[in-house]
């Protein structure tokens, strides 16, 4: 692993540097990742006790998460990426505060890989999406019963739809803000999928659509 704008990132990691050098913002020295979308989406937060953040990668939003919320739980299913996160956000630090799992998040239990896209020469680990079956173990959100969540961000290049289906008891009950990616340049050509299923279920389950930025959805009820 290395360092970039002092955030611990995997090796050969093309991708996170070029862009937090072009478009992103130092906050007490660090780098961040679209932080202005994070900004825009805690405006429609209620309460500030249980963020998720799912594809955590090496945990850029829920660093910035951690200052605002009493309990974080991150979900990262690619070692690589977790020991980058826990260089990012030391246990030591954070105590109980942060959470992070070794799992994959989908609409049922299983086995999954992932796939790490390649880029100039290195990888694009921001890319990295389920790619059949594998040795990584996936489970629903629903099956940690979490309380209190007031905050969802769900990154998984094009896999958002399962993520939600398998967290639909934790959306009715807890309604929290959800910030949803939707891009079709990752849901065609990973998944062959069209539209944006995962913000269809959102609204089926009474969520409304309060901002579009860049293929990334913020959602409320």
């Amino acid at each position: 692993m290395f360092q970039h704008q002092g955030i611990w990132l995997p090796d050969g990691e093309k991708h996170f540097p070029e862009w937090m050098t072009r478009h992103g913002e130092l906050v007490e020295g660090k780098g961040t990742y679209q932080i202005k979308k994070l900004r825009e989406a805690l405006t429609w937060v209620r309460q500030f006790r249980t963020a998720v953040d799912i594809g955590a990668h090496v945990g850029l939003w829920s660093m910035q998460m951690a200052k605002r919320f009493e309990w974080v739980h991150a979900f990262e299913p690619v070692n690589a990426y977790r020991e980058c996160f826990n260089r990012n956000l030391p246990p030591e630090d954070w105590d109980e505060e942060v959470l992070l799992y070794p799992y994959a998040l989908g609409s049922a239990p299983g086995r999954v890989a992932m796939t790490i896209p390649p880029l100039d020469g290195g990888i694009d680990s921001g890319g990295t999406h389920v790619g059949g079956e594998g040795d990584i173990q996936m489970r629903t959100l629903d099956s940690f019963d979490l309380q209190g969540v007031d905050f969802l961000k769900i990154d998984c290049e094009g896999y958002e739809h399962h993520v939600i289906a398998g967290a639909r008891a934790t959306l009715e009950r807890c309604r929290p803000c959800v910030i949803v990616e939707q891009k079709p340049h990752k849901l065609g050509p990973n998944f062959g999928i069209k539209g944006t299923p995962a913000v269809d279920l959102l609204r089926c389950l009474g969520a409304a659509v309060r901002r579009e930025m860049g293929g990334d959805y913020i959602m409320s009820w």
